[in-house]
């Protein structure tokens, strides 16, 4: 009796391993081309030119990485072409970034070319999306020294850059969303390629319709993540203070000031009057010195150096909404307060909130402590 119960037990077992999945449809990485950055770029004759990047896997292969590029309409039509000249099937399921040509961005429309990325759900929405400034193909092709493979080098640069709020970081998830949300208008890291590197020091700024707009400096993105109330990490910033600049001549500034911004407390009024909206930003900023190239007595005079700090820092955000305005984007999401406190008024403009904003009453006030002195008083 025991023996037919085992024997019973043994072919339910057997049974069931026919029922189990296998591993048929197995692949390995040989017979993969893992596509890890895609671009896309308009040629001398305006047609569009799609590019991919994979690593090579085989021990034979001489270069690390492979690059392709195809004439196409869209993504979807370029996988054919890819796979036509590529060693083994295309695989988008770890897509880092998408590289966009700048002159695809200032054609009209150009945001259904990102259809594919939203529609299969094989490929990755969190991969970066990033403007290009010249030719994707200097990038694309470009094989840098001493470093790990272009496209997870590029992933790299982008978070570290982000992460010392240095730039805008938006993923294809990202961007899809800011692209119908009202009340704030999208931005993307830009990258270019000079002699020897490649560089991610601008913010490309959009319209409503993914347009492209105007850019903004390293400099201007510190100050573009304290008016958004949302600095990730360590920001630093250096400013000149002209009470401090004795020799306007010299070729050394010395009326340079370096901090870090420890803490951010936004506080912001709206309200709407005279058929325009209006914003009070009110900033008190946490400090922490980390540079000083002018004598001043800090311990006795704190209060004058701290009322120069919020006179300069006033001014330069005074000037970065001014370039806002006068372009008529909103990066900061003034909307979404405007929405949120204002509703009435907002339901008026919110299908030209980019009008809206550009004629906007906004006054913004700094009130810095300098909690830290450094180590030398």
């Amino acid at each position: 009796m025991a023996s037919m119960k085992r024997a019973v037990m043994a072919l339910t077992a057997i049974a069931m391993l026919f029922v189990l999945p296998g591993c048929k449809d197995r692949l390995s990485l040989e017979d993969i081309t893992l596509v890890l950055m895609l671009g896309i770029d308009l040629d001398e004759n305006n047609n569009l030119v799609i590019y991919s990047s994979s690593p090579v896997f085989s021990k034979e292969a001489k270069e690390k990485n492979e690059t392709t590029q195809v004439n196409a309409n869209t993504f979807r039509d370029s996988r054919g072409d890819f796979e036509a000249r590529v060693s083994a099937l295309v695989a988008t399921g770890k897509l880092q970034n998408v590289l966009i040509g700048k002159k695809v961005l200032e054609q009209p429309g150009w945001t259904k070319l990102l259809d594919l990325f939203y529609r299969d759900s094989k490929t990755r929405v969190n991969a970066r999306l990033v403007v290009v400034e010249g030719s994707v193909a200097d990038i694309m092709y470009f094989v840098p020294p001493n470093k790990r493979r272009l496209s997870l080098a590029i992933a790299k640069l982008l978070d570290t850059a982000y992460s010392r709020n240095l730039i805008e970081l938006t993923t294809l998830w990202e961007f899809h969303r800011l692209l119908y949300e009202r009340g704030r208008t999208p931005d993307m890291t830009v990258l270019r390629k000079n002699s020897r590197e490649v560089v991610a020091d601008k913010t490309a700024l959009l319209d409503h319709q993914g347009n492209y707009v105007t850019t903004i400096d390293l400099r201007e993105a510190e100050l573009l993540q304290i008016l958004q109330d949302d600095k990730k990490g360590d920001l630093s910033l250096t400013i000149i203070l002209p009470e401090e600049q004795k020799n306007p001549k010299s070729a050394i500034k010395f009326g340079s000031i370096s901090f870090f911004v420890l803490d951010v407390d936004r506080k912001v009024r709206t309200g709407y009057k005279d058929g325009k909206m209006q914003f009070d930003l009110d900033f008190a900023l946490s400090l922490r010195l980390t540079e000083r190239l002018f004598a001043f007595d800090l311990m006795n005079d704190m209060d004058r150096l701290q009322a120069q700090i919020d006179k300069e820092l006033k001014a330069h955000m005074d000037a970065l909404v001014a370039k806002f305005q006068k372009n008529k984007v909103d990066p900061i999401g003034l909307g979404l307060h405007a929405r949120a406190y204002q509703y009435r008024s907002w339901k008026k403009v919110q299908d030209e909130w980019g009008e809206a904003f550009g004629n906007a009453d906004i006054n913004v006030h700094v009130h810095t402590r300098v909690a830290d002195m450094g180590e030398i008083r």
